[in-house]
């Protein structure tokens, strides 16, 4: 029988970046985790559990928090691959690598750069993003692929939370610049609104509160399709 299997996918900030300049996507020193997303399937069309991790605080110790919380509920369920789109390059790249710069930023706390080594090396990365570029060409994005496997991606849609989002378009690429629903762009923005809120100790505020629903909404839709798209394989096969 199988142990079941994970998803993951991160969120984050990139406040040491400046204004205008494009990170390098390998460079943990680039970005901050801001959230992480873990689900777990015990086999395929089973119920999924998953829950979203938002760091607490601003700072390398905030920082390492996040990650541990996440490790212990990996640790605490049976799984023995880990589905994700584009993992290989930026997620795992991103977990690993800012669990190393955090703890070399406060000079201690190493072991939690060691767990996150062993929970990688431990599951059998599971990263479509290869097979959905080789069926539907390079830089197809996960929503795409999810679209053309018949995948239903909820969307965030801006109007369903009492948020000031009028000038998001501000901060936008062209491209997404008048969708009408929340963006991977918009993370960065909103997120540092969430750290800003709570530093300010207002998360009783509504703001606060439909902000955590956004962000919570957002990163659960980019990683509990996960599960039905692996199970869409082949990609592209119409029988």
């Amino acid at each position: 029988m199988s142990a079941g299997r994970f998803a993951f996918d991160i969120e984050t900030i990139n406040p040491q970046l400046e204004a205008g300049r494009s990170p390098d996507f390998q460079n943990p020193d680039h970005f901050e985790l801001f959230s992480l997303c873990c689900a777990q399937q015990p086999e395929p069309g089973a119920e999924i559990d998953y829950d979203v991790f938002f760091r607490e605080g601003r700072g390398p110790a905030s920082e390492l928090d996040l990650i541990d919380r996440a490790i212990e509920w990996f640790e605490s369920r049976a799984g023995e691959s880990i589905i994700t789109y584009n993992g290989e390059y930026f997620d795992f790249v991103q977990f690993e690598g800012r669990a190393r710069v955090a703890s070399e930023t406060l000079g201690a706390r190493e072991g939690v750069v060691d767990r996150v080594a062993a929970l990688l090396d431990e599951l059998e990365s599971d990263d479509l993003k290869g097979e959905s570029w080789e069926c539907f060409g390079e830089y197809t994005r996960f929503e795409e692929t999810c679209e053309r496997c018949d995948v239903d991606v909820p969307r965030t849609m801006l109007s369903e939370f009492d948020i000031d989002t009028e000038r998001y378009h501000e901060h936008r690429d062209t491209t997404d610049a008048l969708k009408p629903h929340f963006v991977g762009g918009d993370v960065p923005v909103a997120g540092e609104r969430y750290l800003d809120l709570l530093e300010a100790g207002a998360t009783e505020t509504k703001t606060f509160r439909e902000l955590e629903r956004m962000l919570t909404h957002y990163a659960t839709t980019d990683v509990v399709p996960l599960f039905e798209l692996a199970d869409s394989r082949p990609f592209g096969d119409e029988t």
